[in-house]
């Protein structure tokens, strides 16, 4: 597990701190969120990528 830490001016974590409440999760939970949904659509681009290729090859 690695420890992340970053800047964000007061007024962007306000922000986003209303939106996280509006999603009734906290921040470090929204913050998981985005990451995995950055991680699973990096995945499946490589996924279409490789099929991409591979289906080239046969034809």
């Amino acid at each position: 597990m690695r420890k992340i830490e970053i800047d964000v001016k007061d007024k962007d974590y306000l922000d986003f701190l209303s939106v996280c409440i509006n999603e009734e999760l906290s921040v470090e939970a929204k913050l998981k969120n985005i990451i995995k949904y950055h991680i699973i659509t990096y995945r499946n681009m490589k996924k279409i990528r490789n099929q991409k290729l591979f289906s080239d090859r046969i034809k």
